[in-house]
Formats: structure tokens, C-alpha cells, sequence
């Protein structure tokens, strides 16, 4: 299956993966499109009339379900299934007006409704208003699309940038209490997806904390409840919370009794969402290097003890099990903002090794790693230089965005921003157990290794120019961007060093400012010099604040070593 991730409230990604007759070709069997397909119906079988025709709701509805309808004709010329992507519950306005005070629930909800009221429009599955507006929502969806092959459901988070007349959120409480909501919902799903109208329904197991998700005693308390049905399928991101490093394998998959897909992402928004090399392929397949020792999944850092072989490092540790049934790959898309790619060709690498390994999982990552260079007419030694920045990419990017000697905000560096206020506590840590030589030698050696991948791409010999100059430029793009980030973490560390001491070291403060004023010079030189080049992160903190940001802490250091 394959997922492109629209950014909430942005023009959706012109990608090839759009595309059902290219995704065919690809072997996918399956789309999951965000059509925001809960939203295009009217409800006139739960109440006659509920939203006036030539209302604004009702305008909006009619040309949206227009719109889906000639997407699904493409589809079905392609042959290829469509489980448009949900965000459950949410309702239009008319609905919340009429019948709020009958399915709102005060507090409690799971995650947040983005882009809308999240105080107010929060539902209540135990509700029997809620509960019959669900049904109603399931029969509106089939009859208005009957071609649908199902539904993947997702809980938690729920974007309304993009859907102006309607409101709503998650109906599932936080924490254990959470546990009888998940139960309700799933059956009622179960009952008029995969009984009644014999459609499938892929329940994503995403929220925040050690809940559904990544708590295996959570996971089996909710899904030991549901009766199996074969078109009742769990989605599951295959690392312990989300797609990250320094986080351990997914311990909820390859257990219970139900089938699971996995999830899967080509372009992480904490490692350059395909701006620059990083080869996640190998990581979903092998696991991750770091995955051969334990891992805490609450502070992101290693524990000292090698993990147990036995465990699953990779998802092909878990065939075994024999309840994977698939993977559900996001080939675009992801976070917030950018950067913007122009060039998918590492989007490409990720998604053709993960779903190519999914039709045939008795060949080996490597073997499909050097069939995608040749599809690229990247062969001989060419290939083996290709194979050596790809695998270098996987450590440069986790030696420079984390460190391997105390805890991680694992987020610190995400989309287009450097938050050095989420990194904090980190830092603090660092200086606490003395640690900071180690981890700035860790921050060098992940710039050597860049340095590597950029020379690398300087010997690669490719007929096509462009593809040459993507790939040269991305490296070089990822060079700087991990050259700037140890400078960001010397002055981080040299500025928590003078708040704890009382003196700044300004000779080494000024020659790592002027470093890292060099480096944005090269790296908007870099954007204006090609068209394959990514758009540029800012030195703002997540979602442009300028408080908390890497700027900010510049300013004030540039100032106090002046």
C-alpha cells in the first residue's frame, strides 16, 4: 500500500505516486489516498435534509465528492484497491449544531483536532449519539463511494485545515481509560466495515505516549477484546512511537491474533524528507545498527546491554509470526513545512527496496538496492559508490541529529527548523555527566562522514546529467546541513557551559559563529545554483517561532562575544 502524506493546510505534493497506473507498475496492490473521505457525505439517512443542498456545506461536499469520483474511475481503470485515509470522528457543522450537547465530550480526548476547535468538538464514542452518527458516516461513505475497497482508520491527531464546515477529534480518552473506547469503536467499524458490507478496515494504533501504539500490554488489552475478521487489519509504525531513531522495534508487532500491516516513511521529517541522502530502506527491512542494544524508549538513549538476538530488529524478524500481511508505505510526505523536495530520487530508493521486498521477502535488501541502481543505469562501480553513500547516510544522519552517550529529544531538528530550546534538557545532561568531548567528537565524525558521501558523489560517471546533478547536489546539501549542525552543537554547549560557569570561551564561540555564518552562505548558494536543489531549512524553531530557535541562541552568543 502507499500513502503521500499532504502537508494539513498546503497544497497536496504533485508526486508520481498519485498516480495508480504508475503505482501499479510498481507492484503496489493498493493507494490510501487523503480525500478527506468522511467529509463528503451528507447525511440525509441519519436526518432528511440535515445540511441544505445550496448551503455552503453542501456546496463544498457536492464538488469535493466530484472531485474523488473521477480520481476513483482512475483507480479503477489502474486496478488498483483504494483505502482512503481517515481521521476519525469528525462531523459538519450542521451536525455539531444540532445534536453537540449529544456526542461532545468535555476532556479527555486522545490528541489534538488541529485547525479547528479542539475544546469543544471533542466526541464520545459511549454516547448512543455518536455511536448512531458513526453508522450513519460508514453507510453515508459506501453508498456515496461504493467502489471503495475499505477504510484506514486513523485516531489521534485530526487535521481540519482542509475541511472548512466540519469539526471534530479524536473519541478515544487518554491513558487505560482509553482501552473501553478503542473497544466500542472497533466493533461498531468491525460490524458495519468488515460484516455488513465485507470491506476492509485498517485501524492505524497512533497516539502519543505509551499507549496503543508501542505498549504491547495496551495493544493486546484492546485487540484480545475484538474478534478476528479477515478484513479487520492494525496498522503499526514498525519503531516503538514513531519514525525515528534511537527507538526501538515496535515490540506490539508480530503479537495477538489479528493481522497487522506496517507502516513505513521514505522521507522522515527529522532527516531531510528526502533532501539529501538517507537510505531508511535498510533500517525497515535489517533494523537499525543502534537496534542491536537496548534502547530506552523514554529518554531515546542506549542502556549499556546488547538486546537480545532474538528480538526483532527489522520486520523481517517478524514474518515468522505470521500475521504481517503487508506494509502501508508513506512514499511522500510527512511533518510540517519543508523542506520542499524537486527530485524524489531518495523517496524513490526507500519505497523501491521496502515495497519490492514486500512482494518477494526471500530476497535480500542488497539485491534490491543494486536492481534499483540499474533501473537507474547506475552499474558497476558506480553502484558500489552509490551502495557506500546510502549506507553512510544511515549513520551520518543519527550521529549528527542524536548522540550516542546520554538521552535525546529525538525532535530537536525536525522539517525545515532547529529548535535549540527542545534540545535543552539534553545538553544539561551532556555537561551533567561530562560528556560534551564525546559528543562533539560524535559531531565531527558525522561530518566526516559527509564529507565522505559528498566526495563520493563527486566520482559517481552517469549518462543522465540531471540524475548526476540531483544526486551531486543533495550530497553537498547534506554536507552542509550536518557540518552546520555540529556548529550548532558546539554553541549550544558552550552557551549552557557559560550559564552554568559564569564565563563564556569567546575565541572558540566566534570561530564556530563564523563557521556556521559560512555555511548558510554556502548553503543558499548552493539553492540558487541548481533546480534540483531542496528548498533550505530556516534558523527558526518549529513552525517558524524565533523563540526557543537556534537563531535566537546565535544572536545572543554573537552579541556576548562581541
Amino acid at each position: 500500500m502507499d500513502m503521500v502524506h499532504n502537508t494539513p493546510g498546503e497544497k497536496p505534493f504533485e508526486t508520481k505516486y498519485n498516480d495508480p497506473f504508475y503505482l501499479k507498475s510498481e507492484g503496489f496492490t493498493a493507494m490510501t489516498p487523503n480525500w478527506y473521505i468522511n467529509c463528503l457525505i451528507t447525511y440525509y439517512n441519519y436526518e432528511k435534509n440535515i445540511m441544505p443542498q445550496n448551503s455552503e456545506t453542501g456546496k463544498w461536499i457536492e464538488a469535493k465528492a466530484d472531485e474523488v469520483d473521477k480520481k476513483l474511475a482512475e483507480c479503477e481503470k489502474a486496478g488498483i484497491n483504494v483505502y482512503p485515509f481517515t481521521d476519525f470522528i469528525v462531523f459538519p457543522d450542521e451536525i455539531w449544531e444540532k445534536y453537540g450537547d449529544s456526542i461532545r465530550r468535555n476532556s479527555g480526548g486522545v490528541g489534538s483536532s488541529l485547525g479547528g476547535n479542539e475544546v469543544q468538538k471533542i466526541p464520545d464514542i459511549q454516547l448512543r449519539t455518536t455511536q448512531d452518527l458513526v453508522r450513519a458516516q460508514i453507510t453515508g461513505i459506501f453508498d456515496r463511494f461504493p467502489q471503495l475497497d475499505g477504510l484506514v482508520l486513523r485516531f489521534g491527531e485530526t487535521y481540519l485545515y482542509d475541511t472548512p464546515y466540519h469539526q471534530g477529534g479524536s473519541p478515544i480518552r487518554r491513558g487505560k481509560d482509553g482501552i473501553k473506547d478503542h473497544i466500542t469503536l472497533i466493533n461498531i467499524l468491525r460490524e458495519e466495515i468488515c460484516v455488513k458490507r465485507n470491506k476492509k478496515l485498517f485501524y492505524r494504533t497512533w497516539d502519543w505516549g505509551y499507549n496503543f501504539h508501542d505498549n504491547p500490554e495496551y495493544y493486546l488489552a484492546v485487540t484480545n477484546a475484538i474478534e478476528p475478521h479477515p478484513n479487520l487489519i492494525f496498522s503499526i509504525k514498525y519503531q516503538q512511537g514513531d519514525f525515528l531513531r534511537m527507538t526501538p522495534f515496535n515490540p506490539c508487532l508480530g503479537i495477538g491474533k489479528h493481522r497487522q500491516v506496517v507502516e513505513a516513511q521514505s522521507c522522515m521529517e527529522a532527516y531531510g524528507k528526502g533532501a539529501h541522502p538517507y537510505y531508511s530502506g535498510y533500517g525497515v527491512i535489517n533494523g537499525w545498527p543502534e537496534t542491536k542494544y537496548e534502547i530506552d524508549l523514554n529518554t531515546g538513549s542506549f542502556t549499556g546491554e546488547l538486546n537480545d538476538p532474538s528480538n526483532p530488529h527489522g520486520i523481517k524478524d517478524i514474518l515468522g509470526k505470521n500475521l504481517l500481511c503487508g506494509v502501508n508505505i508513506w512514499s511522500n510526505g510527512g511533518g510540517w513545512q519543508g523542506p520542499y523536495i524537486t527530485n524524489e530520487f531518495w523517496a524513490d530508493l526507500n519505497t523501491y527496496v521496502v515495497s519490492h521486498w514486500v512482494q518477494n521477502t526471500s530476497r535480500l535488501e542488497e539485491e534490491l538496492f543494486y536492481e534499483f541502481a540499474v533501473k537507474h543505469h547506475i552499474t558497476g562501480i558506480q553502484a558500489n559508490f552509490f551502495r557506500q553513500i546510502a549506507l553512510l547516510s544511515i549513520e551520518g544522519a543519527r550521529k549528527g541529529q542524536c548522540n550516542s552517550f546520554t538521552n535525546n529529544n529525538k525532535w530537536w531538528s525536525r522539517d525545515e527548523f532547529f529548535s535549540a530550546v527542545a534540545n535543552q534538557k539534553v545538553i544539561n545532561q551532556i555537561l551533567k555527566d561530562t560528556l560534551q568531548d564525546k559528543v562533539l567528537a560524535e559531531k565531527a565524525e558525522a561530518s566526516a562522514i559527509w564529507r565522505q558521501i559528498e566526495a563520493l558523489s563527486r566520482e559517481l560517471t552517469l549518462n543522465d546529467s540531471i540524475l548526476l546533478e540531483a544526486i551531486s547536489v543533495s550530497c553537498t546539501y547534506g554536507r552542509i546541513k550536518y557540518e552546520l549542525i555540529e556548529q550548532m552543537w558546539v554553541l549550544m554547549i558552550e552557551n549552557s557551559k557559560a550559564e552554568k560557569y559564569g564565563k563564556l570561551n569567546t575565541e572558540l564561540v566566534v570561530n564556530s559563529i563564523k563557521r556556521y555564518d559560512e555555511l548558510w552562505i554556502e548553503w543558499r548558494n548552493l539553492k540558487q545554483s541548481s533546480q534540483e536543489c531542496a528548498t533550505l531549512y530556516t534558523d527558526l524553531a518549529f513552525k517558524n517561532k524565533k523563540s526557543g530557535s537556534i537563531g535566537e541562541l546565535v544572536e545572543k552568543l554573537r552579541s556576548m562575544s562581541k
